[in-house]
């Protein structure tokens, strides 16, 4: 599994770390996102490229992204249209993080 961390508050960064995701997913690598907290300005923009990305994630057969454990986390769940918030979760208490074979940050 290759983990990609969206961690830098900027559209650029976040569109960068995404379209990789969703590129080596199409060819068939098993990719998890992982959204930082300082990026959830970035998904909360209706017009973000970031939040209409992770709207297709499941076009792409990836699982939804990892948001941290966090309480601001279960805020932005409840904030996100619906079509959004179904591809975000927070990150499984048995995430296998440490059998990732690579990690990219962003």
């Amino acid at each position: 599994m290759l983990l990609i961390r969206l961690t830098t508050p900027t559209e650029q960064a976040c569109y960068e770390g995404c379209a990789l995701a969703l590129t080596l997913a199409t060819f068939g690598h098993e990719v998890q996102l992982y959204l930082d907290s300082a990026v959830f300005g970035v998904l909360l923009q209706p017009s973000s490229r970031l939040h209409g990305m992770i709207k297709s994630l499941e076009l792409y057969d990836l699982p939804p992204a990892w948001l941290p454990q966090e309480n601001s986390s279960g805020w932005l769940i409840g904030m996100l249209p619906a079509g959004v918030a179904s591809q975000v979760c927070l990150v499984p208490t048995d995430a296998p993080i440490k059998n990732a074979t690579q990690v990219l940050s962003f």
